[in-house]
C-alpha cells in the first residue's frame, strides 16, 4: 500500500511538470503570433550579432558563417506584420530557445495566427515561403 501511494505520488509530480513546460510552450507562442489572420510574423535566431570588425577577429568557421549570412540576410518588404531579431544576451531569447528548443542558429520561425507555419535554418526555404505569401493589403 505504501509503495501504491508513493506511486501515485511520483505519477502526480511527472504529470504536473509536463503541464508546466506545455502551459510555457502555449503562453511564449501565444505571445509570438498575430492575433489576426493573415498576418506573418518572423523570428530570427542568432548565436550572435556581429560587432564591427567582426572580418578581422578570428572567430570559429561557423560564427563566421552566421555573421556572413546575417549581412546578406535581407527579408522581403510588404509580406510580414513583424521581424523580430531577439537578443542572444536577453533572457527573453533564453526563454525562447528554451521553450522552442533551439540548438542550431540561425534558425527562422514563422508564426500565424494559429502558431508556427514555419520553422527552419535553410535561408533560401524561409526566403521561399516568404516569397509565397501574400501581399499585406492596407487599408485607406
Amino acid at each position: 500500500m505504501k509503495y501504491f501511494i508513493l506511486f501515485i505520488v511520483c505519477i502526480s509530480l511527472l504529470i504536473g511538470c509536463s503541464n508546466l513546460d506545455k502551459a510555457k510552450e502555449v503562453r511564449v507562442i501565444g505571445q509570438m503570433k498575430p492575433d489576426e489572420e493573415n498576418q506573418y510574423h518572423l523570428y530570427s535566431f542568432w548565436s550572435a550579432f556581429p560587432k564591427e570588425n567582426w572580418e578581422e577577429e578570428v572567430i570559429d568557421k561557423d560564427l563566421r558563417r552566421q555573421f556572413e549570412l546575417y549581412f546578406s540576410f535581407d527579408v522581403p518588404v510588404g509580406k510580414l506584420h513583424l521581424v523580430s531579431y531577439p537578443g542572444p544576451d536577453t533572457d527573453k531569447f533564453k526563454e525562447y530557445v528554451e521553450v522552442l528548443d533551439l540548438d542550431e542558429y540561425p534558425t527562422f520561425i514563422i508564426l500565424d495566427h494559429e502558431g508556427i507555419v514555419l520553422r527552419t535554418t535553410d535561408v533560401n526555404e524561409l526566403l521561399d515561403f516568404i516569397h509565397a505569401l501574400p501581399d499585406i493589403e492596407y487599408s485607406e
